[in-house]
């Protein structure tokens, strides 16, 4: 009888055992037959060896296969097919052979899964079938066997000792290879850990440290890291409450969360960190540990407040400033531009430069002035030379715009300096900045007048 096809979701022991005992049980078949035949016995011998060991194998599988306990199933079968092994044995009064190669292959097979115990529950069983079969059918002892049931029993009791050594070996070889992958699976991402610029931690349901990356021990002490330690001892006081209730909402739900955490750190600097709480479940249970992972966002909040203060810088100086884009696309606008020129800061918006330039000033002004930001975006380098570097698409333009009235005694000495013809040669002036951005500054008040350039000071 052909082997049913593997089915997705069968044991892995129910599938095994199938095999084994098939097999087996259709070589019993053979040399209980050879010795039933060499002895005359009726019919009724015959439908119990078939029913025994051709039909009982497929029921057992098909068994297994539908239970919920699957696992349990089988490892009673195992039991059973001691005690129906046993019951032969008796009823045929003992056959030395027949009895070692039963007794053998039940206990073999039940010790290699359920070790010493599940081998002494298969003796058990055979004895008990043995004695069930002497209280049906009467003690009767005939070792006697012939050489060809010998040679049979001898040549199975071989045979099923290496195929439950091959079954062995093969599930050694898949545990080791198993353990070699997740050996090489933990080193990689130890090392990952190890390496990544965030904060990796595992935490228990009450915010107690089960592992911290050693990224950790570049904000915190060594002992506020120790497993079993609060995680949050050195959180601000106005976020630790917060993120232990976080954990424990993550925990109950099985659903992440992330909040802002501040810490502070070894040197007693407050660090701001975005956390994310991530629950680990396993195998449907309530999780009990949970992932953080958090990355440092204090340099970014305050860059943003430098920007800021930049913008407000901006907003306050009494000058002129109109920010364009490479190709004169207006970006932004001051205040002071708004009250010179009368134009409203959404009104430029997007807008060409040359849609609002001052009608005052010939056009020739306009092209000069670019053409000096244009020769002006320099770089230096290591020995000391100027390269002209021209201007990228994305790079933006500073025009500043002053008002004559606002400006002061050193400001206006400044402003009638002309640009030497010189400059578009050497590089006009040493730069420091590796943008190429030029501040030019003209007078639209006081007709028309030649750009000067004002450069960031580098002095010192």
């Amino acid at each position: 009888m052909l082997a049913p096809a593997k089915p997705k979701g069968i044991h892995r022991l129910v599938r095994m055992n199938y095999a084994i005992r098939a097999g087996a049980f259709i070589y019993c078949f053979l040399a209980l037959g050879v010795h039933g035949w060499e002895r005359s016995l009726g019919a009724a011998f015959w439908g119990l060896l078939a029913l025994t060991f051709l039909v009982y194998p497929h029921l057992v599988y098909l068994l297994g296969r539908s239970s919920s306990q699957p696992k349990k199933t089988e490892v009673l079968s195992m039991y059973v097919d001691a005690a129906l092994l046993g019951a032969w044995t008796g009823g045929l009064h003992f056959p030395l052979w027949i009895a070692y190669a039963a007794f053998f292959s039940t206990s073999l097979n039940a010790a290699s899964l359920g070790g010493v115990p599940g081998g002494l529950w298969s003796i058990a069983s055979f004895c008990l079938g043995a004695a069930l079969s002497v209280a049906a059918l009467g003690l009767a002892y005939a070792p006697q066997t012939s050489a060809i049931v010998t040679a049979l029993c001898i040549l199975g009791s071989l045979g099923y000792s290496c195929a439950i050594g091959f079954v062995m070996y093969r599930q050694n070889r898949r545990i080791v290879a198993a353990r070699d992958a997740l050996r090489e699976s933990e080193e990689r991402y130890r090392l990952i850990a190890e390496n990544a610029a965030e904060l990796i931690a595992l935490v228990d349901r009450d915010a107690r440290w089960l592992y911290a990356s050693p990224s950790y021990e570049r904000i915190l002490e060594r002992a506020d890291l120790e497993p079993g330690v609060d995680a949050f001892r050195r959180a601000h006081p106005d976020d630790a409450e917060s993120a232990r209730a976080a954990v424990l909402r993550a925990a109950a739900t099985g659903e992440p969360r992330e909040l802002t955490l501040r810490l502070v750190d070894r040197d007693g600097r407050v660090r701001e960190f975005r956390t994310r709480i991530r629950p680990v479940n396993g195998d449907g249970a309530a999780p009990k540990k949970l992932l953080l992972v958090s990355r440092d966002t204090t340099d970014v909040g305050e860059s943003e407040e430098r920007l800021l203060l930049a913008a407000y810088a901006l907003e306050g100086m009494t000058e002129a400033i109109v920010i364009t884009s490479a190709d004169g696309t207006v970006a932004t606008v001051n205040k002071s531009f708004s009250e010179i020129t009368g134009y409203a800061r959404d009104a430029v918006l997007g807008r060409s430069e040359k849609e609002i330039r001052n009608a005052l000033q010939p056009p020739e002004f306009y092209d000069e002035l670019y053409l000096v930001v244009q020769w002006c975006s320099t770089r230096w380098e290591p020995a000391g030379r100027v390269t002209r570097a021209p201007l990228r698409p994305e790079t933006q333009g500073f025009i500043s715009l002053s008002d004559g009235s606002r400006l002061s005694p050193q400001q206006k000495r400044h402003q009638g300096s002309e640009l030497p013809p010189s400059s578009k040669e050497t590089g006009c002036s040493r730069r420091t900045s590796r943008t190429p951005t030029t501040f030019i500054r003209s007078s639209i008040a006081s007709g028309p007048a030649r750009p000067t350039l004002q450069f960031p000071n580098t002095s010192g």
